[in-house]
């Protein structure tokens, strides 16, 4: 249950103003606790899959959520395409339709965490108070003449949610937050598996919000998102740029997919795999399913192929699903490799030395930039004229900074335009005007007199390109949400930004 909602919603009332009685003590909570525990049948101590349809702009997809505990996996899929949502019992994460999963959050989702503890009934556990977290009863509240328990729930480093139980039943019938100003109603309560007792039918603010076709209870653990888990059993390799037909820095390289050779670049700006209609003709394959808005290095309603293995030096990832793009190949590259690449491997690009390391995640230390991700791209703060901005790394764009025209328009400071228009990599928009912004600092560095620009319809504030990596050998390794950056030698247009205070 992923939601982020700020609508009004008054549908329990308070009991307080009714004149009901003042909260029961803590014995009677103890016992409440207990009740919903049996009542429930404890659905937290279960591995439980439900099913649900939902229609969006005609299109009808099959949703799979799967709980265990704190644990939630949320899969919505069109035939064989699926997106979905992660929740790991701290975090959240998000996932693409090859269910790599990046982070939404880069630390615990507060919110989420007390949402599953009170969903699953792990609230009501013993544990649930020993391990941090709290509940404390209010003022009852009523509904069509019917008194409820209301108890304030918090997890450890959890939100705080109100839950509204049945006294009669045992059950939890809603969840409202005053902060946001929604509730939950749950509804059409039925046993499964003649185990436990969950709702069917939830409603958010008075609107139908999940209608359960199937609930079950399997076994086995709830598993996380894999990816695309690559093949590093070959050791490192060292792959050379190729250049794209229309000139740039950005990182293209030579790879196979089902062993047709390619040029593949490596973009961190897109948000999974993308191919050209040639090269997908070539490998004669056709679209899965339909048609989708990708993000990443643009937005494309396109199709989706599934592809077989693909290579990259030493790197073998397997079969996936790739966006086709029918203007890719105009820029001299057959494939885009993004999210998918990079999220279980740690890639380097030696800008300097035009080549690309592929390895296992890991370090040493954890030394580098904390990256967090926005629609699976990476994001760092980058200072600007002394204002610390958070953009997106896309090794996809040949720019140097490209912003948001909207942030540019609210901070016209930053540069004086040239009358030059800036560009926004493959598939981007040339609409903008562009300058020259006396430095940027990113992590330890300041690099002198750097090109910027401000582009509309660009996603996010902005962008950083190839443009500014140029002047470094760069590190990514998503899974430890690490960016490392290592000016290249002889640079003089990078100083330490610590020498230059």
């Amino acid at each position: 249950m992923r939601f982020a909602m700020t609508l009004a919603a008054v549908f329990f009332v308070a009991g307080a103003a009714l004149g009901d009685a003042a909260p029961a003590p803590d014995g009677a909570l103890d016992g409440l606790l207990a009740k919903a525990r049996a009542a429930s049948g404890a659905p937290y101590r279960f591995h439980i899959v439900s099913r649900s349809l939902e229609v969006h702009d005609g299109t009808t997809f099959e949703v799979t959520t799967e709980t265990q505990g704190l644990k939630y996996h949320a899969r919505s899929c069109a035939k064989d395409i699926c997106t979905g949502f992660f929740f790991d019992g701290e975090r959240s994460y998000e996932t693409n339709f090859n269910d790599t999963a990046l982070p939404l959050t880069s630390g615990v989702d507060g919110l989420q965490l007390t949402l599953r503890a009170i969903a699953s009934y792990a609230f009501t556990d013993p544990a649930f108070r020993k391990n941090g977290g709290t509940i404390v009863e209010r003022d009852p509240v009523s509904r069509d003449g019917q008194k409820y328990r209301r108890i304030s729930v918090a997890a450890r480093l959890g939100a705080l949610l109100d839950v509204v139980i049945d006294p009669a039943s045992g059950l939890v019938v809603g969840v409202i937050s005053d902060e946001h100003r929604y509730a939950f109603e749950f509804g059409d309560q039925r046993k499964i598996g003649g185990k436990v007792t969950l709702p069917f039918a939830i409603s958010l603010n008075g609107e139908k919000f999940t209608q359960y076709v199937e609930r079950t209870i399997v076994e086995g653990p709830l598993q996380a998102p894999a990816g695309l888990v690559p093949d590093l059993s070959a050791g490192e390799a060292t792959v050379p740029m190729q250049k794209l037909v229309r000139g740039g820095a950005q990182p293209v390289v030579a790879c196979t997919i089902g062993g047709q050779a390619a040029s593949c670049l490596l973009d961190t700006g897109d948000s999974g795999l993308s191919m050209s209609l040639e090269l997908s003709e070539k490998l004669g394959i056709e679209p899965v399913a339909g048609t989708y808005d990708v993000h990443g290095i643009g937005q494309y309603v396109t199709g989706v192929v599934r592809a077989p293995a693909l290579t990259v030096g030493g790197a073998v990832y397997p079969a996936a699903n790739y966006v086709v793009l029918h203007d890719l190949a105009q820029y001299g590259c057959d494939a885009i490799l993004g999210a998918d690449v990079f999220a279980h491997a740690r890639i380097t690009l030696d800008f300097g030395k035009r080549e690309v390391q592929i390895a296992p995640s890991g370090g040493s230390d954890d030394s580098g930039i904390a990256l967090t991700f926005e629609n699976f791209v990476p994001v760092v703060p980058v200072s600007l004229g002394g204002a610390t901005v958070p953009l997106q790394i896309d090794t996809g764009d040949d720019g140097t900074i490209d912003l948001a025209y909207d942030y540019y328009e609210a901070h016209q400071s930053l540069f004086t335009p040239s009358g030059e228009t800036a560009v926004n990599g493959i598939g981007g928009n040339s609409e903008g005007v562009s300058g020259t912004i006396p430095h940027v600092r990113i992590a330890a560095f300041d690099v002198a007199r750097q090109r910027i620009g401000a582009t509309k319809k660009i996603s996010y504030n902005g962008h950083v390109g190839t443009g500014l990596l140029d002047h470094f050998v760069v590190t990514f390794d998503y899974r430890r949400g690490l960016l490392e950056l290592v000016p290249r030698a002889g640079d003089a247009s990078v100083t330490s930004a610590a020498a230059a205070q």
